[in-house]
């Protein structure tokens, strides 16, 4: 089953606005509350969670045709779409709190496959103990589908990209590269290493590894700093080496280009950081974690340990 059909039977085309609204949110199942704190009015009303200082708010979704394809399984996709935003969430130290769902449906769209989509969201946003409260359906041109999350949660502190100073040392956690095997559908958003991180007042920047290590590494230096680290470091999934039997590309140039990784890079002050190396790995002995470099003053490049530009660029949108 995929999620556009050409049997008008099974296409969302048959059904009413509101039997789609309310199909979804009962796919969804758990991870949406009762009204009025849940689905029913033109807003949720929500009584303040977290007793924390901080709300944390993103927003991120799913394209057929970009982020996943007709073979893929709506489960598949409606958690990948809830885990980029956890993902995000994760990269702030958030603790997740609640969240809305936007759908563009093709009068195509397959209703089996978008009630398996919502079961998947659902699922995945419960886990997290991320509510759904609310949302919007609207109609698209014949074979569309978009789906936005804006989700929300709370943090104690600002946790960003923003915070690194010159000398801190960067770390990333997990293995990189070969996301297209199915790590891009199929990947678990570090919400309690980010969490961790950020009750760390050592850690000074952090954030999620989406389009890849040698873009959002500098990315999240800024343009006065630059990311000096050892490529032979760079930890390089099984995928990744994988991908260079089959295309020919070093399995390093996966690591640092691929994207969809969604493991946490973040920057920690010199002083500290062989200590939260350490409690790092007795915290998460099965995530791992690897020290890359230093931050140098520069111009928000990627080098490599002799200070050579390297040549990776990372996944870009529009170029």
């Amino acid at each position: 089953m995929g999620a556009i059909t050409n049997r008008t039977e099974r296409s969302v085309s048959r059904l009413t606005e509101q039997r789609i609204i309310e199909d979804v949110v009962s796919a969804m199942s758990d991870a949406c509350p009762p009204f009025p704190e849940g689905p029913g009015g033109d807003c949720a009303h929500l009584a303040e969670r977290g007793g924390r200082a901080y709300r944390v708010c993103t927003i991120d979704g799913v394209t057929l045709g970009r982020h996943f394809d007709l073979a893929c399984e709506g489960r598949r996709a409606g958690a990948k779409l809830v885990n980029r935003n956890l993902s995000d969430l994760a990269a702030a130290g958030a603790k997740p709190s609640d969240a809305l769902l936007a759908l563009t449906l093709g009068p195509d769209v397959d209703m089996e496959w978008l009630l398996d989509f919502a079961s998947g969201a659902g699922r995945a946003a419960a886990k997290a103990g991320l509510r759904i409260v609310g949302g919007d359906v609207s109609s698209g041109p014949a074979g569309v589908f978009v789906a936005t999350l804006s989700a929300q949660g709370h943090a104690h502190r600002v946790l960003s990209r923003r915070g690194a100073r010159e000398g801190d040392v960067l770390f990333v956690t997990g293995v990189l590269g070969g996301s297209a095997y199915g790590r891009h559908l199929d990947f678990t958003p570090r919400l309690p290493e980010g969490e961790w991180l950020c009750g760390r007042g050592e850690v000074t920047a952090c954030t999620d590894i989406s389009d890849g290590l040698a873009k959002d590494l500098p990315a999240m230096l800024g343009r006065s700093l630059d990311a000096r680290i050892e490529l032979a470091r760079v930890p390089v999934s099984d995928a990744a080496r994988l991908l260079e039997r089959g295309d020919g590309r070093p399995a390093l140039e996966h690591a640092l280009q691929d994207g969809e990784d969604h493991e946490l890079a973040f920057a920690v002050a010199a002083a500290s950081a062989d200590v939260v190396e350490a409690d790092f790995r007795r915290a998460f002995a099965a995530t791992g974690v690897t020290r890359l470099g230093a931050a140098v003053r520069g111009e928000g490049r990627l080098l490599d340990a002799e200070g050579r530009p390297a040549a990776a660029r990372g996944f870009g949108h529009f170029a």
